[in-house]
C-alpha cells in the first residue's frame, strides 16, 4: 500500500511572503534562492555540497546531482527511504523518486524533464520547465519566467509608442510562450508571444525587432478590445468595425507583415488584407497602425486620401482616437 502523504503547513518566502512549494530552488515572486536543509531532523543528513536534505541511503544528491555515496548508501535502489515519499520510479534503475527531484538519488540520471509539470499553466522560456503566468521568476532556474528579458528592445519601443500615442496603461503582461501568439478573452491582460520568433531552432524562424514590435502591438490591440469589451456595444463602434462577437474562423497560418508601417493600397475599407478576415482583426490592425503612427490622424488621413481609402477607414481611426481621449478624461 503506498505511503499516504501527510499535509504540510503552508510555506512562504521569508523575503516577500509569497507562497512557495517545498523544494523549489527559487521564489517565483522575488527570485530568492532557497536552501532546503534538514531543519526538522527528518533524515539527519544533508548533502555536503549544496546542504539540502538527503537520505543516508542515497548515492547521489537528488538536488545538485553530485555523488555522495558512502558506507551507509544502499547498494540497491529503494522505493521511499525515511523522510521522502514515493511518486514514481526512475526509468533506468527503477528506484523510487519524489517530486520534484532533479536527479535520481540511486543512479544519478537527470529527472528535470520527466515530471511533466502538468499542474503549471506554461513552461519557462529559459529551462523549459513548468511556470505559471503570474510568476516573475522561474522557480527552477531562477531566470525571468515571462521571457521579457529576451525581447527588451521591442518592449521598450512598444512602451514609448503607447506613451506618445497617449494611451492610458491597462496593466497588460507580455509573456514569451511556445505555440501561437494571441490573447484569450478570459485573460485579456495576458499577451502571449510565440517564443520561436526570439529563440527559433533555425535562424530563419527569428524575426526582426521592428517586426516583433508590430506583432506585440497587434496583440495589444486584442487585449485593449477585450479589456474595454462594453465599448463594442456602442452604435458608433458597430458602424465602424462591425459585429466583433461573430464566430472566429481565421487560420493561424495566415501571413501578416507586422513590420509594415504604410497602409495597404488594396481593399478600400481596410488598412491591411489581414484586417478583412474578422472584425476583431480589423480593430487590432487599426490599433497597430494608430499606435505605430503615434496617433497622428492628419498624417494618416493624408495617406488615406492618396490611396483612395473609403470613408469607413477614416471613421475607424476617429472612433479609436475619440475613445482614447475619453479614457484620459479629455473633451
Amino acid at each position: 500500500m503506498p505511503r499516504r502523504e501527510t499535509p504540510r503547513p503552508e510555506l512562504r518566502c521569508p523575503t516577500c511572503q509569497a507562497e512557495v512549494e517545498r523544494f523549489w530552488p527559487y521564489c517565483a515572486n522575488c527570485g530568492r534562492r532557497f536552501q532546503w536543509r534538514d531543519a526538522q531532523r527528518e533524515t539527519g543528513t544533508e548533502c555536503r555540497y549544496c546542504r539540502w536534505m538527503v537520505s543516508d541511503s542515497h548515492s547521489f544528491c537528488p538536488w545538485c546531482g553530485r555523488e555522495i555515496r558512502d558506507a551507509d548508501s544502499s547498494p540497491e535502489p529503494l522505493k521511499a527511504p525515511k523522510g521522502f515519499l514515493f511518486h514514481k520510479r526512475c526509468k533506468r534503475c527503477r528506484g523510487g523518486l519524489m517530486y520534484p527531484m532533479q536527479w535520481c538519488p540511486w543512479c544519478g540520471r537527470s529527472q528535470a524533464f520527466t515530471w511533466g509539470y502538468y499542474q503549471f499553466q506554461n513552461i519557462c522560456p529559459h529551462c523549459d520547465r513548468g511556470v505559471d503566468d503570474w510568476m516573475d521568476t522561474c522557480p527552477w532556474c531562477g531566470k525571468d519566467a515571462t521571457g521579457r528579458d529576451l525581447l527588451p528592445r521591442a518592449l521598450r519601443r512598444v512602451h514609448r509608442l503607447l506613451v506618445v500615442s497617449r494611451l492610458k496603461a491597462w496593466h497588460y503582461r507580455v509573456l514569451l510562450r511556445p505555440g501561437v501568439s494571441g490573447v484569450s478573452p478570459d485573460g485579456p491582460k495576458v499577451i502571449e508571444i510565440d517564443r520561436r520568433y526570439v529563440r527559433g531552432k533555425r535562424r530563419s524562424d527569428e524575426v526582426s525587432w521592428s517586426m516583433l514590435t508590430g506583432l506585440i502591438l497587434h496583440e495589444l490591440g486584442h487585449s485593449f478590445l477585450y479589456h474595454h469589451w462594453s465599448w463594442t456595444r456602442s452604435g458608433r463602434f458597430r458602424r465602424a468595425f462591425g459585429e466583433v462577437r461573430k464566430a472566429y474562423r481565421v487560420a493561424d497560418e495566415h501571413w501578416v507583415d507586422f513590420e509594415r508601417r504604410r497602409v495597404a493600397t488594396t481593399l478600400v475599407d481596410y488598412v491591411s488584407a489581414y484586417a478583412s478576415t474578422h472584425p476583431q482583426e480589423d480593430f487590432a490592425e487599426t490599433f497597430r497602425f494608430y499606435v505605430t503612427r503615434r496617433g497622428r490622424l492628419r498624417e494618416l488621413f493624408g495617406e488615406f486620401g492618396r490611396k483612395r481609402k473609403g470613408v469607413v477607414v477614416f471613421e475607424k481611426f476617429l472612433v479609436l482616437h475619440d475613445f482614447v481621449r475619453s479614457l484620459r478624461g479629455w473633451r
